[in-house]
């Protein structure tokens, strides 16, 4: 399905039924079709709504700012007249979602933050962004894609799991350069959302991967502890893509959440 977002298609899918839906948004470089599993899970307890980001899957439009993307995401909301939500952010989701309630708090009732982060980029960081930026110029999308599909699983699940690879690659679709690049300097253009931890007072949880090599869990920790009352969950033997890699632990994490939820 898709919807007007100011002039620009946005696509989205949603399933199921039930109280206060639960909005989940994917990572870079990611379409929704990374909540495949999740989607089939959850539709039996909850309605479940699943957008590709501006710029991916089958949505219009070049990102600009991680603003942006909340605000695209406001307007989604508006459009199907989601008076609540529960809203859950995987890596780059999870900036999102942090901007989102920056503006929009009043309208979210609980919080996922999955294999994500809340300060901002150092200046490192943003240098090896800008290097990416130039990389995907002068060599198109796809070995840098390829790479990092390697790169965002743990090293146990490249032993156990030879096509984890090929299967991480499939979930990131074919997405332009422009918008590969453009995610990439909202993402290190991003404000510190770590002042915004402390005011978050809807139950959150926060998700890691034991073994994650993109974010580590003593970030995940320290995330959790600066959100009032927040619960924090670490499933080993997973990397960043905790949901694909532990997805049966993941799905139950997920769903015992959502159950405990007071009800709206």
């Amino acid at each position: 399905m898709k919807v007007d977002i100011g002039g620009t298609q946005l696509a989205y899918e949603e399933r199921g039924s039930g109280r206060t839906p639960l909005v989940l948004l994917h990572g870079f470089p990611f379409t929704r079709q990374l909540w495949d599993r999740q989607l089939a899970g959850l539709a039996s307890i909850c309605h479940v709504v699943a957008p590709d980001l501006r710029g991916f899957g089958e949505s219009e439009g070049t990102p600009s700012s991680i603003d942006g993307f909340a605000e695209d995401l406001h307007g989604l909301i508006e459009l199907l007249g989601l008076p609540a939500i529960v809203l859950g952010g995987f890596s780059m989701g999870g900036y999102v979602l942090l901007r989102y309630l920056a503006h929009h708090a009043d309208r979210v009732k609980g919080v996922l933050l999955i294999s994500t982060r809340a300060d901002g980029d150092t200046p490192e960081v943003r240098e090896s962004r800008a290097a990416t930026i130039e990389r995907l110029k002068t060599e198109g999308p796809d070995k840098y894609l390829a790479d990092f599909a390697r790169r965002v699983v743990a090293p146990l699940t490249l032993e156990s799991d030879p096509g984890v690879v090929a299967k991480v690659r499939r979930l990131m679709g074919t997405p332009r350069v422009e918008s590969l690049i453009g995610a990439l300097k909202a993402v290190a253009e991003r404000p510190d959302s770590t002042p915004l931890l402390g005011s978050i007072a809807v139950p959150t949880l926060v998700v890691a991967g034991a073994d994650d090599r993109v974010i580590p869990v003593t970030v995940a920790r320290a995330m959790a502890a600066a959100i009032p009352g927040a619960k924090s969950v670490i499933i080993k033997e997973a990397g960043h893509m905790v949901n694909l890699e532990q997805s049966d632990q993941f799905a139950a994490t997920l769903r015992e959440f959502y159950t405990h939820l007071p009800a709206s």
